[in-house]
């Protein structure tokens, strides 16, 4: 749990209470994407808002809008790619 793996690898551990969830999510020094998957659409903004990640998905993995804003957060990735975010090292406005 405190490798950034990359390729096809699903990482369970189990939790009994939706704080303790965040905690061992979170407890990590990366952070480039994370998914939480439920049946209950309340427990999905709960989840992502307490998720320390570049990117969270919800019931999916792996799918966005290409024009969004895309980056990792801690150790994982540089700056953000994608969307008006990614253009802000490129634009400078207000000359």
């Amino acid at each position: 749990m405190q490798e950034e793996n990359f390729g096809p690898v699903l990482a369970i551990q189990t939790f009994r209470r939706y704080d303790e969830a965040i905690t061992k999510a979170n407890n990590t020094p990366y952070g480039l994407s994370g998914g939480v998957w439920t049946d209950k659409g309340s427990k999905i903004f709960k989840m992502t808002q307490g998720l320390r990640a570049g990117i969270v998905w919800a019931n999916t993995f792996n799918k966005f809008d290409p024009t969004s804003p895309f980056g990792g957060y801690k150790e994982s990735g540089v700056g953000r790619e994608g969307g008006l975010h990614g253009l802000d090292a490129y634009v400078k406005l207000g000359v």
